[in-house]
């Protein structure tokens, strides 16, 4: 409760603005925004756009979805997020201008794990069966007296994790080695988070060495080494 309150409370800080309804006869939407009951509208409507300028394609914001009937991981404060994904799949299956090849991205406040528990915690889940990611923001506040505050770089942090996952799942992002790109990875914490960057440049995989012509068969057809 107090999490929520703080997310209530403080969401001015982002930016303020609500889900748009599409009209009818328009194309389906590439990528929806959806905010869990823990987490404000004029936030996910921030973090959609934000979305839509810098990648440049169709996303919309839709309305808090219902409370969903989670359960949490035994001796944890954390929520499995495959079960969260599967309802969170199932209460937003109406959604206007929803297509087969639309991608959901869920926000929770939550903080989420695997259902294994083999992880400390999740920044974010995917699932391209259901074709779909959650971002937990429970990781991202900044304290103050310790006491959680949203603050900008909470939002930076939010909208990186978006956008990390939109692109790896949906515009087929590929992750990097480069510690200053956006599709880094792993992830380890908050300083791998704060340190990437916002933008992506896809590596380019060095030329295959050329195969001396001792190795090549009659025709020179290259021969698998």
């Amino acid at each position: 409760m107090q999490r929520r309150h703080v997310l209530l409370s403080a969401v001015a800080l982002l930016g303020s603005g609500t889900a748009l309804a599409l009209k009818s006869g328009d194309e389906s939407v590439a990528v929806y925004v959806v905010p869990l009951d823990d987490v404000p509208e004029a936030l996910s409507a921030t973090v959609a756009r934000a979305l839509a300028r810098q990648l440049g394609i169709r996303v919309r914001a839709a309305m808090r979805l219902p409370p969903l009937r989670l359960s949490r991981l035994p001796g944890t404060e954390q929520y499995a997020a495959e079960a969260l994904l599967e309802q969170a799949v199932r209460a937003s299956a109406r959604l206007p201008g929803l297509g087969p090849a639309t991608y959901r991205l869920f926000i929770t406040a939550r903080d989420i794990n695997a259902q294994s528990g083999g992880f400390r915690y999740q920044f974010s889940m995917h699932s391209p069966n259901l074709h779909c990611s959650v971002v937990s923001m429970a990781r991202l506040f900044e304290y103050e007296n310790g006491e959680p505050r949203l603050t900008d770089r909470t939002g930076e942090r939010t909208v990186k994790l978006a956008k990390r996952a939109v692109g790896e799942l949906h515009l087929g992002w590929k992750r990097s080695t480069d510690p200053q790109d956006l599709m880094y990875a792993p992830l380890m914490g908050l300083e791998d988070l704060d340190r990437i960057g916002n933008a992506h440049r896809e590596e380019v995989e060095p030329p295959a060495p050329a195969v001396p012509p001792s190795r090549q068969p009659k025709g020179g057809t290259l021969i698998s080494v």
